[in-house]
C-alpha cells in the first residue's frame, strides 16, 4: 500500500506540470504538428507511434529533465518511499500524458484501435527508456533522443546497414534501432504481433528498473 501511495503522490505532479509549465503547450504543439503532417502523407499508424514515443520523450524532459527536477528527487527520497516507487510514478506521469496525446491525434486523423494500442505501448517502452536517459544526462539527451526517434525511429535497421559504406555512426544507429525501443518494431503491434508486444513490455520494465537505480544513486549523495 505504501508503494501505491508513493506512486499516486508522484502522479499528482501531472496536472500542475501540464497547466503551469511549458509541458502542456509542447505536447499540444507536437500533436498539432502530427495532425498537420498527416495532411501531407504521414500515415495514421506512424502518426500514432510518433505521438506516443515523442510525447513520452517530451514528457520526460518536462518531468525530470531540468536540474531542479532531478535535485528534488533527493527530497522525495527523504520521505517514506523507495526509488522504484518514485521512478514508477514519474513513468506513469509521462505515460498518461503521451497516451492522451496518442488518443487525441488518432481521433483527429481517424480512429484506428490497432494504431492506438501500438502508440500507447510505444509510449510505455520509449518513455521508460527516455526516463532513465534523461535522469542520467538531462535535457540535452532528451533533445538528442527526440531527434533520433523522429528521424530514424521508423527506419528498419537493415536499410541503414544496406547503405554503401555505412560507417560507424550508421552502424551504431542501426544497432540501436535493432536492440532498443524503436518505432519500426512496434508497427507490428497494430496487427497483433506478440513478439512486438513483448519487446515493448520488456523495455518498459527494464527502463523503469534503470530509472529507479538512477533515482537511488541520488540518495547516496
Amino acid at each position: 500500500m505504501r508503494f501505491l501511495r508513493c506512486v499516486h503522490a508522484e502522479l499528482l505532479l501531472l496536472s500542475p506540470r501540464l497547466t503551469r509549465t511549458r509541458l502542456g503547450i509542447s505536447l499540444l504543439a507536437l500533436g498539432v504538428s502530427l495532425v498537420w503532417l498527416r495532411r501531407y502523407g504521414l500515415d495514421p499508424l506512424t502518426a500514432a507511434l510518433q505521438a506516443g514515443a515523442l510525447g513520452a520523450i517530451v514528457g520526460c524532459a518536462g518531468v525530470v529533465g531540468h536540474d531542479g527536477d532531478r535535485a528534488a528527487l533527493t527530497t522525495a527520497l527523504a520521505h517514506p518511499t523507495t526509488p522504484l516507487a518514485v521512478a514508477t510514478g514519474r513513468w506513469l506521469t509521462v505515460m498518461l500524458a503521451a497516451s492522451a496525446l496518442t488518443i487525441g491525434c488518432t481521433l483527429a486523423i481517424g480512429w484506428r484501435t490497432g494504431a492506438v494500442v501500438a502508440g500507447v505501448l510505444a509510449a510505455a517502452a520509449v518513455g521508460s527508456c527516455a526516463l532513465a536517459v534523461v535522469l542520467l544526462l538531462g535535457n540535452g539527451a532528451a533533445l538528442g533522443l527526440f531527434l533520433f526517434m523522429a528521424v530514424a525511429g521508423t527506419v528498419p535497421p537493415e536499410r541503414l546497414v544496406a547503405l554503401a559504406s555505412p560507417g560507424m555512426l550508421r552502424l551504431t544507429a542501426a544497432s540501436a534501432l535493432e536492440l532498443g525501443p524503436a518505432l519500426w518494431h512496434y508497427r507490428d503491434i497494430a496487427t497483433g504481433d506478440a513478439g512486438a508486444v513483448l519487446h515493448a513490455l520488456a523495455w518498459t520494465g527494464l527502463g523503469i528498473l534503470l530509472a529507479s537505480a538512477f533515482v537511488g544513486r541520488r540518495s547516496a549523495y
